[in-house]
């Protein structure tokens, strides 16, 4: 760098010291995302994160780091991969009571969404080992289906699908050899942003 360069980034940095401030915290806050959002799959692997108290804050953040994670990308339509091939799937805080987590599921999920309300219990009591139950209000959040029925009889016209939809066919062909498609999501391994190593289908 030559030394006319040097004196110009000086002056630049002398009078506008708002933008090099907002570089700065923009791309701390960046490095700090990118590594947070790695938390929950480090703990994929090694089953160890820090601990902290049980709190709506907490759980919160918590949750929005299973959220944001590796994993959550293949399972959240909050993101532009899952959204693309219909899922829409969203999870989300809603009360502590005492030693209890109440979350809510809404949209459709390609998992189960045991599964999904599974995983992010597992997460939370990892997260916050005070917690004794991570349950949704209303059970029926958990049925990959909507019982329909008719307004009048009361009587069941027929159920309605809540998954996202099967578009490449690879959870039926999963399900057929007896693998439970959940272990590997809907995008095969490195796909997605999911890290490598996610079971693949079996050659028929």
């Amino acid at each position: 760098m030559t030394s006319w360069s040097r004196r110009f980034i000086f002056v630049y940095l002398c009078c506008y010291p708002r933008q090099l401030h907002s570089f700065v915290v923009t791309t701390c806050f960046q490095r700090s995302l990118v590594a947070s959002a790695n938390i929950y799959d480090d703990w994929r692997s090694d089953a160890v994160v820090p601990t902290r108290e049980l709190s709506e804050e907490n759980v919160r953040e918590m949750l929005d780091l299973f959220v944001e994670s590796d994993y959550g990308k293949q399972m959240f339509g909050v993101h532009d991969r899952p959204a693309s091939v219909g899922i829409t799937g969203s999870i989300a805080f809603e009360d502590i009571d005492g030693p209890e987590v109440i979350l809510s599921l809404s949209g459709r999920f390609w998992h189960r969404r045991e599964t999904v309300l599974g995983r992010a219990a597992m997460w939370l009591n990892a997260c916050m080992p005070e917690i004794m139950e991570v349950r949704v209000e209303d059970m029926d959040e958990l049925l990959d289906y909507e019982n329909v029925y008719d307004d009048i009889t009361g009587e069941l016209l027929f159920q309605k699908d809540k998954k996202a939809p099967d578009f490449n066919g690879d959870r039926e062909t999963m399900e057929y050899q007896g693998i439970d498609p959940d272990v590997r999501g809907p995008f095969p391994a490195g796909v997605g942003g999911r890290r490598p190593g996610g079971l693949m289908i079996n050659p028929a």
